[in-house]
């Protein structure tokens, strides 16, 4: 059974986990506080879009991730 995770819709932080490993993203539980971080920062990132009024766009969390 395949689930569908929606980055924009509650998504929990073994959810993310798991969306970063389908980016190319390698973030293991011995560096939780990173996931931690990145993961608050998105939903920070939401609710100032929501704020905004500006829609949201997690490929482009993806990429910003992935210079950093």
């Amino acid at each position: 059974m395949t689930t569908t995770i929606n980055p924009c819709d509650g998504m929990t932080r073994n959810g993310f986990m798991i969306l970063l490993e389908q980016n190319g993203i390698s973030l293991d539980e011995s560096r939780m506080h990173e996931v931690n971080y990145y993961f608050n920062l998105w939903h920070e990132t939401m609710k100032q879009n929501r704020k905004c009024g500006q829609a949201y766009d997690f490929d482009a969390y993806i990429v910003w991730m992935k210079k950093q």
